[in-house]
């Protein structure tokens, strides 16, 4: 095991553990893969909080695996929902990012009226596309928003899990 010490632009002292080699990855390209990773470490934190990833349908084995493909192709379809509703308000000219959590929401109501082809599903998907575009958030380069200490997780119960 390595660690690899590394001072963020804000002048934290990280400290990064690897396996890798010293021989194969000097510490200033270990410190980039480290930003590289950030955005699947973003999937895993929607996965499991905004599509509640720890709270599974059931305890079976088929059960646990079915929720987590859903959970992972719901996530999947808010990405594109997102996409396209950033396409087609033109995001990218204002700064501005898709609301993944509202987006979730959004993609959680909208799918089954979709799946299911009730009612007016592409003017469903056009207002959804129009909602995700207009609730946008404005991205601001060095913001920081830390986590607040000592907060308790909450749990989902496993009362009525069969």
């Amino acid at each position: 095991v390595r660690l690899v010490r590394h001072t963020a632009p804000g002048g934290q002292m990280r400290v990064l553990m690897t396996n890798v080699e010293h021989d194969i990855a000097r510490a200033l390209d270990f410190a980039a893969l480290y930003h590289q990773r950030w955005r699947i470490e973003e999937a895993f934190k929607r996965l499991k909080h905004r599509m509640r990833l720890e709270s599974v349908a059931g305890l079976s084995q088929h059960a646990l695996l079915i929720d987590v493909a859903a959970k992972v192709l719901a996530d999947n379809l808010t990405s594109l929902l997102c996409a396209a509703a950033a396409s087609q308000a033109d995001l990218a000219a204002t700064s501005g990012r898709c609301n993944r959590s509202y987006a979730a929401n959004l993609t959680a109501r909208l799918l089954a009226p979709v799946l299911l082809a009730v009612g007016d599903v592409a003017g469903a998907i056009r207002n959804a596309l129009d909602l995700l575009g207009r609730t946008a958030q404005t991205y601001i380069p060095g913001r920081s928003r830390p986590r607040p200490k000592y907060t308790v997780k909450p749990h989902p119960s496993t009362v009525y899990k069969g």
